[in-house]
C-alpha cells in the first residue's frame, strides 16, 4: 500500500509554522493520534537542522510500512509503543538521510531580503523569473532556493508580475493578508503604519486570504481594502493606471484626504512630513506628479488648499495658512 502521508502539506507547515493546518494535513493528523507526534518530531528536527521532508520513494514506502507493521498499537502498551514508534520514525529519518533516497533534504536555507528606501523604486527579479517592483520604504523577503515553494513576504508596497507555473503556487504574505496566485499581475500595499491594506488585481485571478480563510477571489479591475482594526473588507473597481502609476515614476492622486497624501509624499520624496492637525479630515486633494520637485508640488497643493511649509533637510512641516 502506498504511503498516504501528505508530505507537501507537512513541508508547507514546517516552513510556515504560524499558519493553520490545511484540510489534507488535518485529515492525516486525525487518522492516527501518533501522526501528531511524527509531525512534532519533524518540527523539532527542522528547527534544529533546517531540513525539510520530501515524499518517500517506492523502496522507502515499503520500509516505512514494515516499521509500522512491526509495531502493535495495543492500548495496554500505549506509552511504550508510542516511544518505539517515535524512535523508529527518528531512525528512519536518519537511515534514509544517509542513503541514496532521501526523506530529509537540506536545501539552501539562506534568505534574500531586498529593501527599497524612501524616495526610491526597486525592481527585483525572482529565481522563477517573476518580477516585483518595490515602492519606497518597502521590503521583500524570500528563500534563495525557490524550487520548494514560491513564497515571499512583503512589507510595504509591491507590484507583482508572476511567471505562470500551474504546478507551483505563488504566495505573497503581508502583515495581515495572504495572496495566492499561479500567474498574474497585481499590486499589494501593506505598510505597518497604515490602517488598511490594499490589493489590486490588474490581470489574471488571485485568492485573498486572512488567517488562512479565503475572503475573496478577485477578478481583474478589482481593488480590495482590508481594515485590520475593524476586520472588514471593502471592494471597488479601480483605475489601473492610478493604482500602478508609481511603478512608472508617476504619482496620481484622486480625491484623497490630505493625511493619506502625506504618506504617499513621504515615500515618494524620501522625507518625513509633519502635518498640522487643523488640516486633517478637511482637505481632499487631486493631482499628478511626474518630475516635479517637492517644492514645486507643495506650491501646487497651496493653490488647492492654502498651506505654508518649512523644509529642513529631510524634515518637512506643513501648516494651515491663516492670512488668507
Amino acid at each position: 500500500m502506498a504511503d498516504q502521508t501528505p508530505w507537501k502539506n507537512i513541508l508547507n507547515k514546517l516552513q510556515n509554522p504560524g499558519e493553520s493546518e490545511d484540510e489534507a494535513l488535518k485529515s492525516w493528523l486525525s487518522e492516527n493520534k501518533d501522526n501528531q507526534d511524527i509531525l512534532n518530531d519533524l518540527q523539532v528536527i527542522y528547527s534544529i537542522s533546517g531540513n525539510t521532508p520530501e515524499p518517500f520513494e517506492t523502496e522507502n514506502d515499503k520500509a516505512w510500512e514494515k516499521i509500522k507493521k512491526r509495531i502493535s498499537f495495543q492500548q495496554k502498551n500505549k506509552p511504550y509503543i508510542k516511544l518505539l514508534f517515535r524512535i523508529a520514525a527518528s531512525f528512519l529519518l536518519i537511515a534514509l538521510g544517509v542513503g541514496g533516497s532521501l526523506l530529509m533534504r537540506q536545501p539552501d536555507q539562506s534568505f534574500t531580503e531586498v529593501f527599497s528606501p524612501y524616495g526610491h523604486k526597486t525592481m527585483v527579479l525572482l529565481p522563477d523569473s517573476s518580477q516585483v517592483w518595490l515602492n519606497g520604504n518597502s521590503k521583500l523577503r524570500y528563500n534563495t532556493n525557490f524550487k520548494a515553494s514560491r513564497y515571499v513576504e512583503l512589507t510595504g508596497e509591491g507590484m507583482f508580475k508572476v511567471t505562470k507555473s500551474p504546478q507551483r503556487l505563488f504566495t505573497v504574505k503581508s502583515q495581515n493578508l495572504k495572496v495566492e496566485v499561479y500567474g498574474t499581475t497585481f499590486n499589494v500595499k501593506s505598510y505597518p503604519e497604515d490602517r488598511v491594506s490594499e490589493v489590486a488585481l490588474v490581470e489574471g485571478s488571485i485568492g485573498l486570504f486572512h488567517n488562512n480563510q479565503l475572503m475573496k477571489r478577485m477578478v481583474p479591475g478589482e481593488a480590495i481594502t482590508y481594515n485590520l482594526s475593524e476586520n472588514k473588507l471593502c471592494n471597488s473597481t479601480f483605475d489601473v493606471k492610478q493604482i500602478t502609476s508609481w511603478r512608472t515614476d508617476e504619482l496620481i492622486i484622486e480625491n484623497e484626504p490630505i493625511e493619506n497624501v502625506i504618506k504617499y509624499l513621504e515615500r515618494w520624496y524620501g522625507v518625513e512630513i509633519t502635518l498640522d492637525k487643523s488640516l486633517m479630515n478637511h482637505s481632499k486633494l487631486s493631482f499628478k506628479v511626474k518630475t516635479e520637485s517637492l517644492i514645486e508640488l507643495l506650491s501646487i497643493i497651496n493653490h488647492i488648499t492654502p498651506i505654508t511649509y518649512e523644509i529642513n533637510g529631510k524634515q518637512v512641516k506643513i501648516s494651515k495658512q491663516t492670512n488668507v
